[in-house]
């Protein structure tokens, strides 16, 4: 493996990352010497190491973190993770016989922002040994952030040495290595802002989130998700925002498909108490999978303006240059005289007017050559809510007009 694609690593994999072989032989050899109490605590405390699950297109990969030895990164590490960060984020960086890198950028490519950068600890003594998972970063060493890599190699020349520091390995994986090979044997090519190494097809993390293994346990295996799901409408009932939240957590690590009403809930829960980067990124799971017609749409699009004013829903960023009307409030036809109810009506002809040109300019989109099949299927959806609006915007001022005439 040549010095050059340490140089080019641009954010790393943030994972727990067990001891390599030779490590793990004289850390044994060390409890022995130290005495039967001392080798208990030292197993004690690897059983509670975090643990977390990553659910992606092609399988579940489970990492474990080194909560002591790298304690900055691990932390860093599950922030994301407890925020719903990596959710939708693909693995954009493959290198066949090197690591599979990901954790930054959405399925279209476009990089996510991140939380303030880490301080490189690559003198943990851990090193980049297959299967670690370590922080992608710049050429400046403490400048990790979101951003990890999964080595599929030995790869020592990303260790630290005197005077340089290297690539902090804070994980391992310790289940699902076959998954990270598969993504790591994928054909590669430029796109988007990459001019190479990005894989076809792109892999998602549809989910990650920590592993409780006694909480899992004490589930039924056979109906592990159905109960799950009654622990969240429990809570819900109870109001309980917090258990909400964490019994999702537990629902995502069983790597189970989260669909729209899970979202919407977990979305809500979390604004309520204020967690508004974990509503944020719920929100634009939800708006990416729900349709239109889905009962809490607009409220989803109401709570992210909320949650994220300055920020933009997937499909807004997507249709950027398109411009859509706001729907115009429609007068009360039981009370409005007849200058409100022709205002009413001019404001309903300039909307379907606007409208038109929406739809003429997202026709323009779903045309393109360029669109790929997600950004294709969200511009149909919106295509067709935008249509779903203004057929509702006309009925609902003919009902007010028909009340209007009714008095006369």
């Amino acid at each position: 493996m040549t010095t050059k694609y340490a140089a080019q690593l641009v954010c790393a994999l943030s994972v727990t990352l067990g001891f390599g072989a030779q490590a793990r032989a004289q850390e044994q050899a060390q409890a022995q010497a130290e005495g039967p109490a001392q080798a208990e605590e030292q197993e004690l405390v690897q059983a509670r190491a975090t643990e977390v699950s990553v659910c992606t297109d092609l399988g579940a990969v489970t990492i474990e973190l080194h909560d002591e030895e790298s304690p900055l990164h691990t932390a860093n590490f599950l922030e994301y993770i407890d925020q719903g960060y990596y959710s939708g984020t693909v693995f954009h960086r493959v290198i066949e016989g090197f690591m599979v890198q990901g954790g930054g950028f959405d399925r279209q490519l476009d990089r996510k922002p991140v939380l303030a950068p880490v301080i490189n600890e690559s003198g943990n003594g851990l090193g980049n040994v297959r299967g670690t998972v370590a922080a992608a970063r710049t050429n400046d060493p403490n400048s990790a952030a979101a951003q990890f890599f999964i080595n599929l190699v030995d790869n020592d020349q990303l260790d630290a040495s005197v005077g340089s520091p290297g690539y902090t390995v804070f994980g391992r994986v310790t289940e699902g290595m076959e998954i990270v090979d598969t993504i790591g044997a994928l054909p590669t090519s430029g796109v988007g802002p990459f001019a190479s190494d990005v894989p076809e097809p792109l892999v998602a993390v549809t989910s990650m989130a920590r592993l409780d293994r006694e909480v899992m346990a004490s589930l039924p295996e056979d109906a592990r998700t159905i109960t799950i799901r009654e622990r969240i409408g429990e809570a819900l009932d109870a109001g309980n925002r917090i258990d909400v939240l964490e019994w999702i957590g537990h629902y995502r690590a069983t790597c189970a498909v989260m669909d729209p009403d899970l979202l919407f809930i977990e979305a809500s829960a979390a604004a309520a108490l204020l967690r508004t980067a974990r509503a944020q990124w719920a929100l634009d799971e939800y708006l990416t999978l729900a349709s239109e017609t889905h009962e809490d749409y607009r409220m989803a699009l109401e709570l992210y303006a909320a949650v994220a004013p300055d920020a933009e829903p997937a499909i807004t960023r997507m249709i950027g240059e398109c411009d859509p009307p706001a729907r115009p409030e429609i007068p009360d036809g039981s009370i409005a005289d007849r200058d409100a109810m022709i205002a009413g009506r001019d404001d309903v002809q300039e909307f379907i007017g606007a409208g038109d040109m929406y739809l003429a300019c997202l026709s323009d989109i779903i045309d393109g050559e360029d669109l790929s099949d997600e950004d294709h299927s969200l511009a149909v959806r919106e295509h067709n809510r935008m249509v779903t609006v203004m057929e509702q915007l006309a009925e609902d001022f003919n009902d007010q007009l028909r009340a209007y005439r009714d008095r006369e």
